[in-house]
């Protein structure tokens, strides 16, 4: 790692693929300066903002995203076709590296809102002892749960629900709300990740379960092996969360962008 401080290294796994929106990476989103970048750009920028926390790659097995990657400076790394999934391709990135770091950050490369005191605050459990796997997530407000609500019933679910266990580990993650019931609290999972590089060379050696394959949700192979994954819990981002799952997401996380002033 580039300084003693920062043993911590963010990856931003980019495939070009995606069967909701293909080649969204790459897709050009305008920032508040009024510029045109692409999605994987403005996701770089905002982790540039925790330089002092930690180093940043791209990990990617298209070429494209590389070449436009390293037109805007990022450091890449090439990963395989064959990785099924984000915390694929940061194993297979960690794996290629000359030294690895103590701790694994994996930040979506289509969500360029990321919320600094999110990623800080998985980096403090860690130190503190909280786990070797670690997720973050957020309680949802009356109004959060209206919306996601509404966002299921269009046929645009986009959340992803956790529940916990009393040490506040996670019991299950599902894209259906969970635990069900009118007064029942949800916890929105904010898809943030932190790994030690041992734990993403486990997964990588375990097959897909039948529970990950049927939600489509990576983190259940962790705990179809028994590997407990910690729930941190993080506040809310005020104007809520950029992700781009679908193409009409673009000029709402366009209008979000210019409202915080991010480029």
């Amino acid at each position: 790692m580039s300084d003693a401080r920062r043993d911590v290294l963010i990856i931003i796994p980019a495939r070009f693929g995606s069967l909701r929106f293909p080649g969204k990476l790459l897709s050009p989103l305008r920032g508040a300066d009024g510029v045109s970048r692409p999605l994987v750009e403005h996701s770089w920028r905002a982790a540039n903002a925790l330089r002092d926390l930690a180093d940043i790659v791209i990990a990617t097995d298209d070429r494209a995203i590389a070449d436009v990657a390293s037109g805007f400076g990022a450091r890449c790394v090439m990963t395989s076709a064959t990785a099924r999934n984000g915390t694929e391709r940061c194993a297979e990135a960690v794996a290629s590296l000359a030294e690895a770091p103590s701790l694994v950050i994996n930040l979506q490369g289509d969500s360029p809102a990321i919320d600094r005191a999110h990623v800080a605050a998985l980096i403090a459990a860690w130190r503190a002892g909280a786990g070797a796997v670690l997720t973050a997530f957020v309680r949802c407000s009356g109004e959060m749960r209206a919306h996601l609500a509404g966002e299921i019933a269009a046929g645009r679910p986009s959340g992803v629900f956790a529940v916990a266990d009393g040490a506040g580990n996670a019991l299950y993650f599902s894209r259906s709300p969970i635990p069900s019931g009118v007064n029942a609290e949800w916890k929105l999972h904010l898809g943030l990740y932190a790994y030690e590089p041992a734990m993403l060379a486990r997964y990588a050696g375990w097959q897909v379960g039948a529970i990950e394959a049927a939600e489509s949700l990576e983190q259940l192979r962790f705990l179809e092996n028994g590997q407990p994954i910690a729930l941190i819990e993080v506040d809310p981002v005020v104007g809520g969360y950029g992700d781009v799952n679908y193409p009409s997401d673009v000029e709402k996380v366009e209008a979000l962008l210019r409202e915080r002033g991010d480029f």
